[in-house]
């Protein structure tokens, strides 16, 4: 039940974030999931889907608004890639899902390493 409720909290965070101008929001959340969630086998997935699904969301109600097939085109020509509108689109989505993976993952990382300086105590 914790596990749903911080992928939902995270999703709505990072989505709330880039929807209002932050697109590093994903970093942060997947930052706190990583924290947030003491198992790293379910914080690195959650983060990264956050990251993923608050771009996602963001382009395609974008596409939906403007249609994003010019630009889509003139990025794929810039880099070299024809007119393969498809290959900007994917590259921004891993952006996204890099940005909560990686934040996901210094949480997690932050977390196990406060975790064993912590001193034991004795009885």
């Amino acid at each position: 039940m914790r596990v749903a409720a911080v992928f939902v909290a995270g999703v709505l965070l990072a989505l709330g974030g880039v929807y209002l101008g932050a697109w590093w929001a994903p970093f942060i959340v997947g930052l706190a999931i990583g924290v947030a969630e003491p198992r790293s086998r379910f914080a690195l997935p959650i983060g990264a889907i956050a990251g993923l699904a608050s771009w996602g969301a963001m382009l395609g109600a974008a596409h939906l608004r403007y249609g994003l097939g010019l630009a889509a085109s003139s990025l794929a020509a810039i880099m070299g890639f024809g007119n393969q509108r498809l290959i900007p689109v994917v590259l921004t989505l891993v952006v996204g899902l890099l940005l909560g993976l990686t934040g996901a993952w210094l949480g997690s990382a932050g977390r196990n390493l406060m975790a064993e300086r912590q001193p034991a105590i004795s009885r």
